[in-house]
């Protein structure tokens, strides 16, 4: 049981309410809990708006979202190509084009991380108050996204040969399967919901990878900053990344060297901070505590 659907989101908009007015503020909802809402307005009269929201710290999910479906798009739209032409070669005992589709997908990929990475390594280092040249990020950004293409699309082009072979098998093994048969075991290889999976993970790394970038680039100058691992506070938020919430990459680093993607489909990302340790412990108390009140609250109503 997760926190009230669309909780986050309110407490964003009363966050952005208060800010835009520059003091605390009255906010009518009915999702945020009353303990809640209490809490939080105390909170305000303390420490301010910044302070009181400061569990809502996030990377621009907006931003993110919109470059997630237009990597869907190119994949989909490569996949589906390939779906027709995977179904003829099953049917003729013909040899799939590996190559061909492997080639098609680097090109619909590759520029679209590097987009990602050039557009959130420019906003990070702007985040951090530390610009750097432009033409520095855009040939590191371009490099990682050619280099990583291709090790992404060796990974997809071999898992799409053994769901090959085995719907081949199937079709030599079961007598009068029709087209659509082929297609239908087919469609986990390339139908939209993989090609969804492969969108918001290899977004999810991407940006991981811009902040990665700047944290390198930031710690040659002699600030040291660390990055913190930010979900999107929502009711999807699975029970890996959950506890990883604001936590710094002391707390996540042996196991996710790279920060997210921690699983395939993983929403997650990452931050810089050069706060002190007590100042981020203090974030990851305010969150886990929103959390373990909210499930709190929830169960005493059940």
């Amino acid at each position: 049981m997760g926190p009230p659907p669309g909780l986050f989101a309110e407490l964003a908009r009363w966050r952005d309410k208060a800010t835009k007015r520059g003091k605390p503020c009255e906010f009518n909802s009915d999702i945020i809990p009353e303990w809640l809402d209490v809490e939080i307005k105390a909170a305000m009269d303390v420490v301010g708006v910044e302070g009181a929201f400061s569990f809502l710290k996030q990377v621009d999910w907006t931003a993110r979202a919109a470059a997630e479906r237009r990597i869907k798009r190119k994949i989909q739209a490569v996949m589906k190509d390939y779906l027709d032409k995977a179904e003829r070669a099953v049917r003729r005992g013909a040899e799939f084009d590996y190559d061909g589709m492997a080639a098609e997908l680097r090109a619909a990929v590759q520029p679209e991380l590097a987009q990602m990475v050039v557009g959130q390594a420019l906003s990070t280092s702007a985040d951090v108050g530390i610009v750097f040249d432009p033409t520095i990020i855009n040939t590191d950004a371009l490099r990682w996204a050619r280099e990583y293409s291709y090790e992404l699309v060796r990974g997809l082009t071999e898992t799409t040969r053994r769901q090959i072979s085995e719907v081949v098998q199937s079709f030599i093994e079961t007598p009068g399967m029709t087209q659509g048969d082929i297609r239908k075991l087919l469609e986990p290889a390339f139908g939209p919901v993989r090609a969804e999976l492969i969108a918001t993970t290899e977004t999810t790394r991407s940006y991981a990878a811009a902040t990665n970038e700047i944290q390198r680039q930031v710690n040659q100058t002699g600030l040291q900053m660390r990055r913190i691992w930010q979900t999107q506070n929502d009711e999807l938020v699975c029970d890996i990344c959950g506890p990883l919430n604001q936590h710094p990459e002391e707390d996540w680093r042996a196991e996710y060297p790279d920060g997210p993607p921690a699983h395939p489909g993983c929403r997650c990302g990452t931050t810089l901070t050069a706060a002190p340790q007590e100042t981020i412990q203090g974030w990851i108390d305010e969150a886990e505590w929103v959390r373990a009140q909210t499930l709190e609250a929830m169960n005493a109503g059940r």
